[in-house]
């Protein structure tokens, strides 16, 4: 299942991808009124037909084909705009942020075309590889916190030796900082490896209900594991406006499991699952075909965001994250160097913040 991060918009976590979308100058390639047209009408039944809250999906529906009758892309000439008028008003109806269309000047693999498709997946794969399966920095800071930038989330199979290498390089940290602040999601058994490292054993992460026949799909972590585990230590997740989908589930899961303190702003609030459907050779709708319910909350983060334990700006995050750190392991070890090397740290870290 591909969860968070479908291939039109693969750009949300990966920059070369985003050059890549960029270069493709949508907004200069012309669109007939009655192609114009059957994409809208196209759209509308396939909303109606696989999105995850039938109800809503009836509203949407009628919503998009009311716009329709009523001319409302009547003077839309280019693909660019018609992307970005369908997409707004797919979202306008409860603010979903899953409903997303794409545009892509290459056309796309067809269905039944499983060596295009094949060539597609291989080329995720190789940007997935070339951005070091979203592991973007690993760092000991002062005082001896570890940091990870993490900024989407890979197949497990493809980032579990990156992800063991990163926390064995961190494994003799006392505390640990996690940002996800440029996080724009991935694979959810991605989400459930990386968490796997900072929870013991096999815990329950998190429900996913499908809308076809009613299936429960659940994801726990790993009770048997490649690389250390980060346990008895604090751990701090970052987080941003920009925060969305799989980062979203990761903060969510260990602020739900008190395992970790969120740091930063309120997350974008995407939990429902989504996939791409194909409306033509070179348009693609993506439409969410499940919700997330936490097996702590019995809810999601859908619509609302993650609301963090210390709110701050995203530019402060860091910072704030850092010094709350160093606060809570001064008073953790008697020895006199560590002492003195966490309270300079916290010196250091207070002047940085007045400044």
């Amino acid at each position: 299942m591909r969860r968070f991060l479908p291939s039109a918009l693969l750009a949300l976590a990966l920059s070369a991808l985003a050059a890549s979308a960029a270069a493709q100058s949508p907004d200069t390639v012309p669109i007939a009124p009655a192609e114009r047209d059957r994409l809208v009408a196209r759209t509308a039944e396939l909303v109606q037909a696989h999105y995850v809250l039938p109800t809503q999906a009836d509203a949407i529906a009628a919503h998009l084909r009311a716009r329709l009758r009523d001319g409302a892309y009547a003077g839309i000439e280019t693909a660019d705009a018609l992307r970005a008028q369908l997409e707004q008003d797919l979202q306008s109806v409860n603010q979903d942020k899953h409903l997303l269309v794409g545009f892509s000047r290459e056309p796309l693999p067809k269905p039944a075309d499983p060596k295009a498709a094949a060539a597609s997946q291989a080329q995720l794969a190789r940007q997935y590889v070339r951005h070091n399966h979203c592991f973007y920095k690993a760092e000991r800071m002062a005082g001896n916190v570890g940091y990870i930038d993490l900024r989407c989330f890979d197949k497990p199979e493809a980032l579990a030796a990156t992800a063991a290498s990163v926390f064995g390089f961190l494994a003799h940290t006392d505390a640990l900082i996690v940002d996800l602040r440029q996080n724009g999601g991935g694979w959810p058994a991605g989400v459930a490896q990386v968490s796997s490292h900072l929870l013991e054993g096999k815990v329950h992460l998190n429900d996913v209900l499908h809308r076809e026949g009613h299936r429960v799909e659940s994801h726990w972590t790993r009770a048997r594991l490649r690389g250390p585990r980060y346990l008895n230590r604090p751990v701090y997740v970052l987080t941003s406006s920009q925060t969305f989908s799989g980062g979203e589930e990761f903060a969510y899961n260990l602020q739900a499991l008190k395992r970790a303190r969120i740091v930063g702003e309120r997350t974008k609030g995407g939990a429902h699952p989504s996939r791409n459907h194909r409306l033509n050779d070179h348009f693609e709708v993506t439409i969410p075909f499940a919700r997330s319910i936490n097996p702590i909350t019995r809810t999601n983060w859908e619509g609302t965001g993650v609301v963090p334990d210390l709110p701050a700006g995203a530019d402060e995050a860091l910072g704030v994250a850092h010094l709350a750190a160093l606060k809570e392991l001064v008073g953790k070890d008697s020895d006199p160097a560590t002492v003195g090397d966490v309270s300079a740290a916290i010196e250091a870290a207070e002047a940085a913040a007045k400044r």
